[in-house]
């Protein structure tokens, strides 16, 4: 997959997510989901980029995505 493509999915899929929280509405929880993929598509882009500064940032972001999920309602 292209960085191009890495960096572009996991930027606005991570802002469906925030929308999705923002709502509190009844898809409020699938924010967490999105979130999840972008850490995904962003960890990849990151560790190909070598930067380790945000990657280690986006380490951080997928245990509050999953933390989140963990305290979800499904």
């Amino acid at each position: 997959m292209s960085l191009k493509i890495l960096e572009w999915s996991g930027s606005v899929i991570a802002l469906l997510g925030s929308f999705l929280i923002a709502t509190h509405g009844t898809w409020a929880d699938y924010g967490f989901l999105a979130y999840l993929v972008s850490n995904a598509f962003l960890i990849v882009f990151f560790i190909r980029k070598k930067l380790f500064g945000v990657l280690t940032m986006q380490l951080g972001a997928t245990v509050t995505s999953l933390y989140g999920i963990m305290n979800s309602q499904f």
